[in-house]
């Protein structure tokens, strides 16, 4: 798919971009309630348990939602005990689901939880990389993908895939995120402007 340079710049400002509710409207607040319903039914799916960072990692804007997803067996799940202090190293699914149009891309991720007396105190995790969209997390991951990939369907969105995305854009652009250019077509969907 190529994506047209005035679509790459309007999500690039921010603007909404869609033929259907919630992104013909434009309204911001309307995309983030819609998002919530599709983490909503994500996070019914027995097998997993999912992570939403929803807040744009707590500061500035972030055009995209950050989906963590993990196997409810735990069987990615490593933890290490120290005293009162109990630390996850899981090794699941990682999800991007743009806020400004109905596009998502997926990879395996590395994250670690921290936890003293029970009470989660902290987490650090990695971004998705353009150059490694489509990768997936060891183990069985096929029944919850297509799990995922319906609910997604259902909702309108669709996954992009790294041959889209992992090409460098032919027009001069600047965008308000850590990324230095050259930028590539990921950069336009999915970045933070901290």
């Amino acid at each position: 798919m190529n994506f047209k340079k005035e679509f790459l710049t309007d999500l690039i400002k921010g603007k909404l971009k869609g033929d259907f509710y919630p992104f013909n409207m434009g309204n911001l607040n309307d995309s983030e309630k819609y998002l919530k319903q599709i983490i909503g039914r994500i996070s019914d799916i027995s097998t997993i348990d999912v992570q939403a960072v929803l807040n744009h990692y707590g500061s500035g804007f972030s055009s995209y939602v950050h989906l963590f997803i993990n196997k409810k067996n735990k069987e990615d799940v490593i933890t290490l005990k120290n005293g009162n202090k109990t630390a996850e190293e899981i090794n699941g699914l990682m999800i991007y689901l743009c806020r400004l149009c109905p596009n998502a891309v997926y990879s395996q991720g590395n994250w670690s939880n921290f936890y003293e007396n029970d009470i989660r105190t902290g987490n650090s995790y990695p971004l998705i990389l353009p150059e490694e969209i489509g990768n997936m997390p060891p183990f069985d991951w096929k029944e919850e993908m297509v799990r995922i990939s319906n609910i997604l369907n259902e909702y309108g969105y669709a996954f992009l895939v790294k041959e889209e995305l992992n090409t460098y854009l032919d027009f001069e652009i600047s965008i308000r995120t850590s990324v230095d250019p050259p930028y590539k077509v990921f950069d336009c969907f999915f970045y933070w402007d901290d």
